[in-house]
């Protein structure tokens, strides 16, 4: 490979390796190298202009900020921009640097993850497994998702791949952003400051939005009290939409039917918790977004980013709204 046509120097985060041999296929003038967390930051990283990260050490990552003059972009694999901040990463910021995600690696996952949640509890299996496990032959009356209320909290790309698994069971789906933009899927949206009146429609509330200055702890008491008494309610989105106290006390109280709790405001989350032992709930540990084509979507994700940075065109998966971090 000559100066001439050698192309960006790419660094990757170790658990994303096996992209590595596609990589360097689709771009054979492109040099690949996988990071480990667990060794010094070495001299041969120091000319990188791109760095895909995934699972990298904060340690590491400042590292590579400080000494990778020639960075350019950083692509994350995660849809929310939140967990990813430091002075020295915002100085770079500051100076040009280009950051961005991966708007469609995980929505595929995400939304069969909320499907299989309201499903969970429709058809009653957490009450079908309690009679499992005392030996007890029971019958329970599922209720039915065909004719059913669905609210989406966040009609983004993860929203919209919830709303038409859930259109196509039956579900009539509403959709809730800030300003009540139509988005695809939906049968209509409407605007943040308009949600409290629809809570007491919806049989299903999901979570899907991300975490703003704007909306954290929304779901509080009042939410919970305008929600139906079989409603579930599923958090896909972050933990720190939901006030603590006020679901506890909505569980315990039989205030809704049920959660499903895939994201919370301490990760992991601590063997003290009081969530774990709240009634008709299910907490699963940030694994909705876990699924066997990942890679490949990353993959797909990265590479369409990639071809637009080498022709000197505007990638996607920025900011749509950097006043409020997302």
């Amino acid at each position: 490979m000559t100066a001439a046509t050698a192309g960006p120097h790419v660094l990757i985060t170790p658990n994303l390796a096996e992209l590595l041999p596609q990589l360097e296929q689709r771009y054979p003038n492109c040099r690949f190298t996988a990071v480990p967390d667990d060794e010094p930051v070495r001299e041969e990283y120091l000319d990188a202009e791109v760095i895909l990260r995934s699972a990298m050490n904060e340690d590491t990552f400042d590292v590579l900020l400080s000494k990778c003059q020639q960075l350019r972009w950083v692509q994350i694999t995660a849809a929310g921009f939140d967990w990813v901040g430091g002075e020295i990463w915002h100085r770079r910021l500051d100076e040009g640097l280009i950051y961005t995600r991966s708007p469609n690696s995980y929505n595929v996952p995400i939304a069969e993850y909320v499907i299989g949640a309201v499903l969970l509890h429709a058809r009653a299996f957490p009450e079908l497994a309690a009679a499992q496990q005392r030996r007890e032959w029971i019958r329970v009356m599922a209720r039915d998702v065909i004719g059913s209320t669905m609210l989406v909290f966040g009609t983004g790309a993860i929203g919209r791949e919830v709303a038409w698994r859930a259109r196509a069971l039956g579900a009539s789906v509403i959709g809730v952003n800030r300003a009540g933009t139509e988005a695809e899927g939906f049968e209509r949206v409407i605007p943040f400051a308009e949600h409290l009146a629809l809570l007491p429609e919806a049989d299903s509330v999901v979570l899907a939005m991300p975490l703003t200055s704007e909306n954290r702890c929304f779901f509080d008491a009042a939410r919970f009290a305008a929600m139906k008494d079989s409603a579930v309610l599923v958090n896909v989105g972050r933990g720190a939409l939901i006030l603590e106290d006020a679901l506890v006390e909505a569980m315990r109280t039989n205030r809704i039917g049920g959660a499903v709790l895939d994201v919370f405001e301490e990760e992991p989350l601590p063997a003290t918790s009081r969530l774990w032992d709240l009634p008709r709930t299910t907490l699963t540990p940030h694994t909705s977004f876990r699924g066997s084509g990942n890679l490949q979507r990353l993959y797909a994700d990265f590479c369409a980013n990639f071809d637009r940075y080498l022709a000197g065109e505007q990638l996607f998966g920025t900011k749509r709204q950097p006043e409020l971090g997302y």
